[in-house]
């Protein structure tokens, strides 16, 4: 197949962006894509890319040989287009599958399947031949910006996704399915090649299930809260009480919610939770009107406007209870992302309510990051409070912590306090508050009414 006979099957019009939506083609009744149609995935690929894929695997499979199926994606081409324009965006696709054409063997193909995306079939073609074409195309997408013939220079961000045909897949609409698995992966590099084993695909049905099951215990209303109290250090007196999630199995027992967390996150389920979380701790300050309350937040929620709506409107209906809150965000959050951290802590504190940044340490929060975020103090990650009595590593590292800290004007909270040594180590150190089980394991139950007034339902 010819240079020509390639870019045809790119591009089946003389313009290369009639066929785009918006752009003088008109739409099908349908509403799909001119040229496409939806294979049982629900996804939207050229039928002819469909059908000449099917057939390369098939004739692999007769004919004892390989091949490897590419997806190459661009993943910054929105931003192109919204600097430079829709025209130059297609310049660029353009000029990148002139740059990619020549490095094919005979009988590949490569077409554009969606904006960002292009296919490559590769024939007679071992996974080590892939990974080495990926690889040139790869440096393609890099050198980009300097090599192109396009009047402006502009950097591309890309990833590359394979599968080897028929060692991993054995029809297209397979093909593309593993291809886009291994795209969308949590590998980091830039070619990403399908290796799901058994193992990872029972890590994913287990991950739905634990979502399902999560999704189906908020549906039926059995996540509760359960309360740990926070200690001052000179009194012995309880300061305040952090909020932990509960779930309450289909036999009735209790147990906690934390493993459930990352699942949650990951299956675009932490809104809810963590909006049911903070719902049910502001109705438990109206209703108690002495208590103050602590609860955690996903990293996930410091970028969540809608999330910050929320707690806002519900603070103006009883602004009273907003200086008994206490927000807790961890460093991984300020660590993913310090502009938006900070303005999520100021928007908190704006409302009247107190920041925590939990996990103090574990993240080596800088100087600056601590003065940018301005929070009202900081919880020392547990994993250096545990062994304080026996590592002297540990002691000088708390220290350290506790000295930065209250250098900012903070108040600082050691969490983990699991018995008398460490309590007696953490009060000289100098700590403000201690949280454990040497003071107390969370309850469900409202320990800071009178008997008589709160129930454990």
């Amino acid at each position: 197949m010819n240079s020509k006979e390639k870019r045809s099957r790119m591009f089946p019009h003389e313009e290369p962006s009639a066929s785009l939506p918006g752009n003088g083609a008109p739409a099908p009744k349908d509403g799909t894509h001119p040229h496409e149609l939806a294979y049982p995935g629900g996804a939207f690929y050229p039928q002819e890319f469909i059908d000449s894929l099917e057939s390369t695997i098939q004739n692999a499979i007769r004919e004892h040989t390989s091949g490897s199926l590419l997806l190459v994606s661009i993943s910054n081409l929105a931003m192109i287009i919204n600097a430079y324009g829709h025209d130059t965006s297609e310049i660029v696709m353009h000029d990148l599958v002139r740059m990619i054409e020549p490095m094919l063997r005979e009988g590949s193909v490569v077409q554009r399947l969606q904006r960002d995306q292009l296919g490559i079939i590769l024939t007679n073609c071992y996974p080590e031949d892939a990974g080495a074409i990926a690889q040139r195309i790869h440096n393609i997408i890099q050198n980009f910006g300097r090599d192109h013939s396009a009047t402006v220079a502009l950097h591309l961000i890309g990833a590359i996704g394979s599968v080897s045909f028929p060692l991993e897949t054995a029809g297209a609409h397979d093909a593309l399915d593993k291809a886009y698995v291994a795209i969308n992966s949590l590998q980091s590099a830039p070619h990403r090649t399908f290796e799901m084993t058994r193992q990872e695909a029972d890590q994913c049905r287990q991950q739905m299930g634990l979502a399902n099951y999560l999704f189906k215990a908020f549906q039926e209303r059995r996540l509760r809260l359960a309360y740990q109290p926070v200690i001052k250090s000179k009194t012995g007196e309880v300061a305040h009480y952090e909020a932990l999630l509960r779930l309450v199995g289909s036999t009735g027992k209790i147990s906690t919610a934390g493993a459930l967390i990352p699942v949650a996150e990951k299956m675009g389920l932490i809104d809810l939770v963590d909006t049911m979380v903070m719902e049910k701790v502001i109705e438990e300050l109206r209703a108690s009107k002495d208590v103050i309350l602590a609860f955690n937040v996903s990293n996930l929620t410091t970028d969540n406007p809608v999330w910050l709506d929320r707690i806002g409107d519900l603070l103006k209906e009883t602004p009273e209870i907003a200086s008994r809150l206490i927000v807790e965000i961890t460093e991984t959050a300020a660590h993913r992302d310090l502009r938006r951290a900070a303005y999520f802590v100021a928007s908190l504190q704006s409302l009247g309510c107190q920041v925590a940044l939990d996990d103090f340490g574990s993240g080596y929060t800088s100087f600056r990051q601590l003065k940018a975020l301005s929070v009202d103090m900081v919880k020392i990650d547990g994993i250096f409070v545990k062994d304080l009595p026996r590592s002297a590593d540990s002691r000088f590292f708390v220290k350290t912590l506790l000295d930065f800290a209250q250098g900012f004007g903070l108040e600082t909270v050691a969490e983990f306090v699991e018995n008398g040594e460490i309590t007696k180590v953490l009060m000289e150190l100098g700590v403000d508050y201690m949280q454990g089980y040497y003071f107390g394991k969370p309850v469900t139950y409202r320990t800071w009414l009178n008997e008589g007034e709160y129930s454990k339902g």
